[in-house]
């Protein structure tokens, strides 16, 4: 056998030992790694619980975050009817979770009830607008009534709060609704035929004292219908010191009033 033959397998030998010696490097590294560096680099058995900063001002859950060593991030701020602006709504990880120091806790923050637009109510008859009103989560306040030249009688000609203005849910509204056109040169209106209402609120536009309110049985008519005026329709307001009616009753005066027959 040469020499060459001879230093073959000796030469065999020192590659296995040397892949051996690699394997065992190896495997010692993955130990290694595994068991220091990776638990040191990810600080394994270091995890804390998130506190629940829900419910409370951003600044203040902004804060303990910080202090317990955590980021915050304020991911979004939404409407919400029930917690006032500023709020935090919602936490991402939730409250109570295990998490590492460092960790990003996205917050979700309120900024109020959402607002309601004012609708533009011109033009739509007070029941209409009382709809219209009740459908935003508004109220009706206070109906006022005023002559108009451009608006017919009985539909709304102004409103308190101006269209495109933005209230609060349950907020009051004041509508104004037209009476018609004004009487030609500031004259007494015809009363006749109208509810005493009606009468009433013409006499105050006009600034004329009511006077004195008869009732009249009349059970062809509504209740409270104005039957007559002291005053003729078309009088210079400015002679009108105050107007006497007489309005319709559907109820017969006491001494009218049919006995019931009794026997004796």
């Amino acid at each position: 056998m040469t020499m060459e033959q001879q230093a073959q397998p000796s030469r065999w030998k020192q590659r296995m030992l040397k892949l051996l010696y690699y394997l065992v490097g190896f495997f010692a590294l993955v130990l290694i790694m595994d068991n220091l560096v990776m638990p040191w680099y990810t600080k394994h058995g270091k995890e804390y619980e998130l506190p629940d900063i829900t419910e409370l001002p951003v600044e203040q859950a902004i804060d303990i975050l910080k202090q317990n060593g955590f980021t915050p991030v304020i991911q979004d701020s939404v409407y919400d009817s029930d917690l006032p602006p500023g709020t935090v709504l919602r936490q991402n990880p939730l409250p109570f979770s295990t998490v590492k120091k460092g960790r990003r806790v996205y917050l979700v923050v309120s900024i109020g009830e959402k607002p309601v637009i004012m609708p533009n109510l011109v033009g739509l008859t007070p029941q209409d607008a009382k709809f219209r009103l009740t459908e935003e989560a508004l109220q009706l306040n206070r109906t006022f009534y005023d002559f108009s030249e451009y608006y017919p009688k009985g539909v709304v000609i102004a409103q308190s709060v101006p269209p495109g203005d933005t209230l609060r849910k349950g907020q009051s509204v004041n509508i104004t609704v037209s009476l018609g056109p004004p009487p030609e040169a500031q004259k007494v209106p015809s009363l006749k035929g109208k509810s005493l209402i009606a009468a009433k609120k013409e006499l105050e536009v006009l600034g004329i004292p009511l006077g004195r309110i008869d009732y009249q049985y009349r059970p062809d008519l509504v209740p409270e219908t104005v039957v007559a005026q002291s005053i003729p329709a078309g009088t210079p307001v400015v002679e009108a010191d105050s107007i006497n009616l007489v309005v319709s009753t559907d109820r017969l005066p006491e001494e009218e009033t049919p006995q019931s027959n009794q026997e004796p």
